[in-house]
Formats: C-alpha cells, structure tokens, sequence
C-alpha cells in the first residue's frame, strides 16, 4: 500500500493541529473579507455604468471568496480523506474558474472596443471585412468560451476518470490548473497594464501590480512541486493577501479620485 503524503495539498498540515486552524482561519477570513469588498465595488460600478462584460468581475471575486472557504474546510476535515480530497478539488476547480471569468470580463471589454474601432474605420472606408479579419473575430469570439470551459471540464474529466484521486493525483490535476491559473492571469496583468498605460492612467497601476501578486501566489503554489513546501506556501499566502489589499487600495484611490473631482466641478458650478 502506498502512503501519499498529505502536505503536498496543505503545507497546514505540517503544522500542529491547533496552530493550523487558527492560523489558517485568520488568513481565509482576511482573503473573503478582502474579495468582498473587491466585489461589491465592481458590482456598483457594473450598476453605475451598465455595461454587461463588468459583470464578470464582482461574481468573479465573490467566488474567489467561496473558493478560500472551501479551502479551509479542506484544512477542518483533513483527518477524513474523502472531504479533504473533495473540498481540495472543489477550490481547486472553481478558483480556476475565477481567474477564467474575470479574464472573460477583460476580453469582452477588449471585443467592444476593437467592434467600435473597426466600424468607424470601416464605415468610412465603405470596404467590407476581408478574411483575415473573419478568421480573427471568429477565434476572439470562441476564445472566451474555451477559457471558460477548460477549469471544469479538466476537474470533471480527471474526477470521472478516478471517482476517487489519492494525494499525489490531487498535486497532478492541481499542477496542471495553476499552470492554467497562471497564463490566465498573465493575460489579464497585460491586458490591464495595456489600457492603463494607453489612458495615462498611472494610478492605477495598482490593479495590474494585484493581479501580479496573484500571479506569484499561484507560482508559488507551483513550486510545492518540486521543492521547499513551507517556504513556497508562506509566499504563496503572503502574495494572496498582498494582492487583494492592492486592489482594495486601488479601488480606495479610484473612489478617492472620483469624489475629488465631483467636488471640483460643484465648486466650479457655484463660482
């Protein structure tokens, strides 16, 4: 019989029983808390502006909250091997899908733009779409929903495949899904940083450096792999909390920003 060692899901483990949960605790509840306050900003800013692609950040991050909770009932009942694999493979799963929705949310934004641009560009012109240009919205079009499908369909395929995976097949599938996590949010960092730049928006660099730290967290998580558990998870929990305390700071700047100016022109209107 082959022994598996638990570690390599929750480097937690290591830690004595008491220890762990309150340390693991105090770290889910400052992640949900944070991706809370990241949600309900997006969200009132998806009801101040209408624009449908926004919608996918607040639900985005409020699941990213979800994902956390189910990581620490993972960390409760990892003495029962069955909820522990179960709650692994649930946060694993929909954390992967966050990412893919949240990145949906900045392709979508993207697609209006570019539509915008090309019908000014081509209503003046009077030239139709070549076939290039097809072929490219064609692939823009089925791109999102490819992002969107693989976190589900690679957990499901591999939870079909072995109803009931061992540690070591957890650590695989999670292996593969922060590689996944990690190209996700490799396009969503450059894809914000892009706009920002472009806008002169300097800012709010903030959110591109968030999504950054994310980003490290995941490759961190990686790391465990292959090396230094301990180490890797402390920076993997430590570029989480970073990451998220930088989008709310953004969003404290951006609110901060919005206000002043609102203050600016009633001024201007009563001078």
């Amino acid at each position: 019989m082959t022994v598996h060692d638990p570690t390599l899901l929750s480097p937690f483990t290591l830690l004595v029983p008491y220890v762990a949960f309150s340390s693991s605790l105090l770290i889910t509840i400052a992640s949900v808390s944070l991706c809370s306050v990241i949600s309900v900003y997006f969200f009132r800013s998806y009801r101040f502006s209408g624009f449908g692609y926004l919608l996918g950040l607040p639900i985005g991050f409020a699941v990213l909250g979800i994902s956390f909770v189910f990581e620490q009932l993972s960390i409760i009942y990892q003495a029962n091997s069955v909820l522990y694999h179960l709650f692994f493979w649930i946060q694993l799963a929909i954390q992967s899908e966050t990412f893919a929705l949240i990145a949906l949310s900045y392709m979508l934004k993207n697609r209006t733009g570019t539509r915008t641009k090309r019908s000014a560009n081509w209503s003046n012109l009077l030239v139709p779409h070549d076939l290039s240009t097809k072929a490219k919205d064609l692939f823009i079009s089925i791109l999102p929903m490819v992002a969107i499908s693989i976190p589900i369909t690679v957990t499901m395929s591999a939870l079909l495949v072995r109803p009931f995976l061992n540690y070591s097949e957890l650590v695989d599938l999670s292996f593969v899904m922060r590689i996944f996590d990690m190209i996700i949010l490799g396009y969503i960092f450059k894809v914000t940083t892009a706009s920002l730049v472009k806008a002169a928006n300097l800012k709010l660099l903030y959110i591109p450096a968030a999504f950054a730290c994310l980003w490290l967290a995941q490759y961190s998580l990686l790391i465990t792999y292959f090396g230094d558990i301990s180490i890797a998870f402390i920076g993997s929990v430590s570029a989480r909390l970073a990451g998220l305390a930088l989008f709310v700071y953004a969003m404290y700047n951006a609110m901060f920003i919005a206000r002043r100016k609102e203050i600016e022109i009633e001024t201007r209107e009563k001078t």
